[in-house]
């Protein structure tokens, strides 16, 4: 009975957490839609792609390789430690460099995302990506011991409390304060996680400064694939928000944003599961045989909820349109379809990259983060042409459908003696 009781608790920290960054993202994008309009929400759409990047490069984006090692070696070992310490001492090294990094180009970024008199914003966004970096240490932590209920408490506690210094915000200062509340929200669940890691005495002893050289260059080789993957998908959007508004104009860069922003709050529970659920069971799995059938039991009841939740987002469209954005953004309704086969066709390969990258096949899920905003961006051009504003969609169902295919083919290559 423990173990389906531990997947039953698991199931519902989840689900909860999810939940309510669900809610909450759809309540975002309805203020965020509602006070700005397709113009500004296309425009703020390049902050938040700034936002991401610099999430992404947090911590080193060393997270998913922590969860990797002290799923065999737990924190309170001596070996364990080494690792947290290490991680620790990487993220540190990494939170400097993008400060710095931001400080040197804010003058750029101001004028390039049409910030004009919101400069502190930049300053401001290297404080918050110290917060995620060290936030996400902990959350990996957690993780590595199963301990799903620490993932919830920090993600539900520090998106509601995001979600109000948003409120605020945009009712009082509009544009400005929808700015300023994209930058600091990210850096709030970070800051209730490192609350939480704080609460546990026993972790103090482990956070120094300390660099082992084959421990940094294994957890830099899962920090590869987390920086490419920040860079290639925002960079990809952002050339292509510049091609459509200068083709097509903010308001139909405001409607592809739209269904993108509703993608990413569905999509965020299939990174959660991916991450921190699917990452330390296939790590953990002494066979590949054992982590195959993991990936297999995941992958089965993640695509079933994704597919059913898609039926009813369907059939409801028009009426979640106008209740999570407004009238004026109902023609995104004909994107929906294509988003959302490519969004299966997305999990299907991200699944399979963190079921590598647990059996430390690393450079493959490298590539795999690299071709998305490559063939994204290409495919994209070779649209823009014919189906105008479709362009973004098709692009991205073409995209994934491609890379599930060819993620597939290279999982069984790898590992073809052992499914058979």
């Amino acid at each position: 009975m423990g173990i389906p009781l531990a997947k039953l608790r698991a199931g519902i920290h989840f689900a909860s957490a999810t939940l309510v960054k669900t809610v909450a993202g759809l309540i975002v994008i309805k203020l965020l839609a509602m006070k700005l309009g397709p113009d500004g929400f296309g425009q703020l759409g390049q902050l938040m792609t700034l936002v991401a990047i610099t999430s992404m490069f947090a911590g080193g984006g060393v997270a998913n390789g922590l969860i990797k090692a002290l799923a065999k070696t737990p924190v309170t070992t001596p070996e364990g430690a080494s690792w947290f310490s290490t991680a620790f001492t990487i993220a540190t090294l990494f939170a400097l460099l993008v400060a710095v990094g931001l400080s040197v180009f804010s003058g750029v970024l101001v004028d390039r995302l049409m910030l004009g008199g919101l400069a502190f914003l930049v300053g401001l966004l290297a404080i918050s990506q110290t917060i995620v970096g060290y936030g996400s240490l902990a959350q990996s932590e957690a993780s590595s011991r199963g301990e799903t209920s620490f993932y919830a408490k920090a993600n539900i506690i520090g998106t509601v409390i995001g979600l109000v210094v948003l409120f605020v915000a945009v009712s009082y200062f509009g544009f400005a304060g929808a700015a300023f509340s994209i930058v600091v929200m990210p850096s709030l669940v970070g800051l209730v996680a490192l609350v939480l890691m704080f609460k546990r005495v026993d972790i103090f002893r482990h956070v120094k400064f300390s660099l082992e050289a084959h421990k940094a260059k294994w957890l830099l080789s899962f920090s590869m694939i987390t920086l490419v993957g920040a860079l290639s998908i925002p960079l990809a959007q952002i050339i292509i928000r510049d091609v459509m508004a200068q083709r097509l104009g903010w308001s139909q860069v405001g409607l592809w944003q739209g269904v993108v922003k509703l993608s990413d709050v569905y999509m965020q529970f299939v990174g959660v599961v991916l991450a921190n659920y699917a990452l330390p069971r296939c790590a953990a799995a002494k066979t590949d045989r054992a982590s195959g059938a993991e990936l297999a039991n995941i992958m089965c009841w993640l695509l079933a909820t994704l597919t059913l939740g898609f039926f009813v987002l369907y059939f409801m469209k028009e009426m979640i349109i106008q209740l999570v954005f407004s009238d004026a953004f109902m023609g995104m309704s004909d994107y929906f379809i294509p988003q959302m086969i490519g969004d299966i066709f997305r999990t299907i390969a991200a699944g399979i990259s963190f079921a590598l990258m647990a059996r430390g096949i690393v450079k493959i899920s490298m590539v795999f983060e690299l071709l998305q905003g490559i063939v994204l961006v290409l495919v994209f051009y070779a649209l823009i042409d014919r189906f105008a504003g479709m362009a973004p969609v098709y692009a991205h169902l073409t995209t994934y459908g491609l890379l599930a295919v060819v993620m597939s083919v290279i999982y069984w290559l790898k590992f073809r003696r052992v499914v058979k």
